[in-house]
């Protein structure tokens, strides 16, 4: 499964949705993007809220940057927040390293790739959370930033998250060509506001199979959460 968690916005009219939705499909792992510590809710990363809550004993949370004017729970824009991406899982996590992706003059936002290894009954898998720049011209920067790292670190892995790109089958004939794409399984809608495509999970077709790819949730964020079946081959 992955989400984007639309950090702490209307977090009291959401939060039961998410662990109603999650402990319904019981995914192996999940991956969310826009996580919060934010100490007017908790004091812990809100990515352990729905740890604690739908069972997942092995997770991790890798801030990305410091928000100054997060909500807090009047609210106002008075929080100091730590914020970033998580990835909670069922099977033990090996490690995990949070990478920054390269910062531009047009666009000096931090976002990262949450990189992680876990063990599936001796089973090493490779997968990436990822939050990509919200424009077409630094998401793409950003997909290309992260193939080439994957080559240099000889590794093919999962890739799932909000990778703000509209349409991710342009890249089937260049950087994916070697990848299954949830979109080549099934259609839908992730961003229902504008009526976008934005999150995947995508799989190298030499090591798994992608199937069963759903696209749910009634107001559990901004976005919907996606799901997916993958089979190791």
């Amino acid at each position: 499964m992955s989400l984007n968690l639309y950090h702490y916005h209307d977090w009291e009219n959401r939060k039961n949705n998410i662990i109603s939705l999650i402990k319904k499909q019981d995914p192996d792992w999940i991956t969310l993007q826009e996580v919060q510590t934010n100490l007017s809710f908790s004091a812990y990363p809100q990515s352990d809220f729905i740890a604690d809550n739908c069972g997942y004993k092995f997770r991790v949370f890798a801030p990305t940057l410091a928000r100054s004017n997060a909500f807090d729970k009047n609210g106002n824009r008075t929080q100091r927040a730590s914020y970033g991406q998580a990835f909670l899982s069922k099977y033990p996590i090996v490690s995990s390293d949070n990478y920054f992706l390269q910062l531009y003059p047009d666009f000096n936002e931090e976002m990262t790739v949450l990189f992680c290894k876990i063990d599936i009954n001796g089973k090493f898998i490779d997968l990436c959370d990822v939050h990509f720049a919200n424009t077409g011209k630094h998401s793409d920067l950003h997909l290309n930033e992260l193939m080439d790292l994957c080559e240099k670190r000889k590794i093919k892995p999962i890739i799932m998250g909000d990778f703000n790109i509209l349409d991710l089958s342009i890249y089937k004939s260049t950087r994916l060509k070697d990848y299954i794409l949830s979109t080549d399984i099934t259609k839908y809608i992730s961003y229902p506001a504008h009526n976008q495509t934005l999150d995947y999970i995508i799989v190298p077709r030499s090591m798994y199979d992608l199937s069963n790819v759903s696209c749910l949730g009634e107001y559990v964020s901004d976005h919907k959460a996606l799901f997916a079946d993958v089979k190791i081959l």
